[in-house]
């Protein structure tokens, strides 16, 4: 009878340590050894996420020409530089001016061709097309300047490294009736841009 009573007594007490004693363990968890943080080498520049900025270009010159003009898809704001070319009024040229500041790659040759269509000052702007270092933008440039009679700029046009400007500068010598410069100019020339405006040279008078 004894052994029963010490059988229990050892049963009721194990039952009561497995109630009570999970309210004095620490946390889940806390039991984790704690990694202290490595401090960074003497002289160790921190290392510093930045957030990336997206800079969209800022497209404003269809305000010139209306102030409650709402954002232009590229296909509209092409329909409208090829609507300032037909108008080509000195206040056209004033807003491709500024179309070419702000247009990128799709628009600028439409805006230079534009712009070479008006009247006004436009020359600045060609000069500026004519210093891309995209051989379409310099093609428009100088194609605009044949079209203007622009000899200065066509003289330049004539010693691009591309063969297709030069050969279009060359053409817009002789149509300004200065086949003189495109002959100084090829003087003393070997290079295969030369040989090729030569022999174009009869076809382009």
């Amino acid at each position: 009878m004894a052994t029963f009573l010490v059988v229990g007594a050892i049963i009721f007490i194990v039952g009561v340590l497995l109630y009570v004693a999970p309210a004095f363990l620490p946390p889940k968890g806390s039991l984790a050894p704690t990694i202290p943080e490595t401090a960074p080498p003497p002289g160790a520049v921190p290392e510093v996420t930045l957030p990336v900025a997206k800079l969209a270009r800022s497209i404003t010159w269809p305000l010139l020409i209306d102030p409650n003009a709402g954002p232009l898809t590229i296909e509209e704001r092409r329909s409208v530089i090829d609507g300032l070319a037909l108008v080509g009024d000195e206040w056209c040229a004033l807003v491709l001016a500024a179309a070419f500041t702000e247009e990128g790659e799709p628009l600028r040759e439409s805006v230079i061709d534009a712009i070479g269509r008006c009247a006004g000052i436009v020359i600045p702007t060609l000069e500026r097309a004519f210093k891309s270092h995209r051989i379409g933008e310099r093609y428009a440039a100088v194609d605009a300047a044949s079209r203007r009679g622009d000899v200065d700029l066509l003289e330049r046009g004539l010693r691009d490294t591309d063969g297709t400007v030069a050969l279009a500068a060359a053409y817009g010598l002789v149509r300004a009736g200065r086949r003189d410069l495109v002959d100084a100019g090829l003087a003393g020339r070997d290079d295969v841009r030369a040989a090729e405006i030569r022999r174009a040279l009869p076809a382009l008078a």
